[in-house]
């Protein structure tokens, strides 16, 4: 029976903490406005009939139940696209109601308990402070809300900051000097190319990929045009072909209207790293679906596998997590990143609009 209050105020023992203080603060606010005002009568208008404590403690609880619903079931929710705006409004013209009631019953108990003049006087303010109150409740819940995104999104750029941090200092570790390598394959291409063309473009492809991934062709921005991420998942592919004796099933479309785009760098090659790591791609009546549609300022890609034991090939390291919240940062609202994952099909729908 009381498992779950008990759960409820664990698990969200820090919002629960911050919404006192917050409601403290507000009611300790209203007190010496209203001291400023009417010092005589402001001991006993917020004593009223029950004391003080009990009148402190009635504010705060309300408080928090207001504030607690409007920012974390209405507000955050709807701003993250989670909750519809009609049933964000139903939600919260409920819980205006509800206080509503509250109120009017605290009034009639209040009221029953003073003078005729002084009832009058509360009857015809009664209506101006409860739209005030209200009023006030929604902004400062907005505010509070606000505060929270900022805060939540601040850590969010922090933690990639520090994963990118990380991943420079293991790709340090593990550093081969670029020209070295591209002189080193540069070389071996063209000792092969006089006997084994196939071989020779297979580490050609092989150097692309690598220069590509090193970051070669980013803009000052950070991103890449979406010619060069479709030429380095073409090379990828291929080159997976190669090596598998283009037994890998694999289906593949592109129809790029708009060729002026830049994405965010790997993004898609990722997705299909992804497939070929935990998708079964040897199956001709189930075959890696890959399609990829740009229209002006839209990006739309789509990729699809039937889920297996995958070819284990090395990827660049960043994870699907990683991804998610590369593109909430970089495009916010403006960008769709869902992923459909049952027993036997995973498949990610990614769309952008710029």
């Amino acid at each position: 029976m009381y498992a779950m209050p008990v759960n409820f105020i664990k698990t969200n023992s820090r919002r629960l903490l911050l919404l006192t203080v917050f409601s403290l603060f507000i009611y300790g606010s209203f007190f010496m406005l209203s001291y400023l005002v009417t010092p005589e009568k402001t001991l006993q208008n917020f004593a009223g009939q029950d004391g003080l404590a009990m009148g402190i403690l009635s504010f705060v609880a309300e408080s928090i139940i207001t504030h607690y619903v409007l920012i974390f079931v209405v507000i955050l929710p709807a701003m993250h696209g989670q909750r519809s705006r009609l049933n964000a409004l139903g939600i919260t013209v409920i819980l205006f109601l509800l206080k509503f009631a509250v109120n009017y019953c605290t009034y009639l108990y209040e009221s029953g308990h003073r003078t005729a003049a002084v009832t009058k006087l509360s009857e015809r303010s009664l209506g101006w402070i409860l739209v005030i109150s209200y009023v006030f409740t929604m902004v400062s819940s907005l505010s509070v809300a606000l505060l929270v995104e900022w805060v939540n999104k601040s850590k969010e750029r922090m933690m990639l900051e520090k994963q990118k941090t990380e991943a420079e200092l293991v790709a340090l570790k593990h550093q081969i000097n670029p020209h070295f390598l591209f002189n080193s394959l540069s070389f071996i291409y063209g000792k092969l190319m006089r006997t084994d063309r196939e071989t020779a473009d297979s580490v050609l492809m092989l150097a692309n990929i690598m220069r590509y991934s090193l970051g070669t062709g980013e803009n000052v921005d950070g991103k890449v045009n979406i010619m060069d991420e479709l030429e380095h998942l073409r090379n990828v592919i291929e080159i997976n072909q190669r090596r598998h004796n283009h037994t890998l099933n694999i289906r593949y479309e592109e129809q790029v209207e708009d060729q002026s785009i830049s994405i965010l760098p790997l993004v898609l090659i990722t997705l299909v790293e992804n497939a070929f790591k935990h998708g079964d791609l040897h199956d001709p009546d189930q075959p890696l679906q890959i399609l990829t549609h740009t229209r002006v300022n839209e990006l739309s890609f789509r990729i699809e596998n039937r889920k297996g034991n995958g070819i284990k090939e090395l990827s660049n390291g960043v994870g699907l997590q990683n991804i998610r919240q590369q593109l909430k940062l970089t495009y916010g609202s403006r960008c769709s990143f869902q992923i459909e994952d049952t027993g036997e099909h995973f498949r990610v729908d990614l769309n952008i609009t710029f």
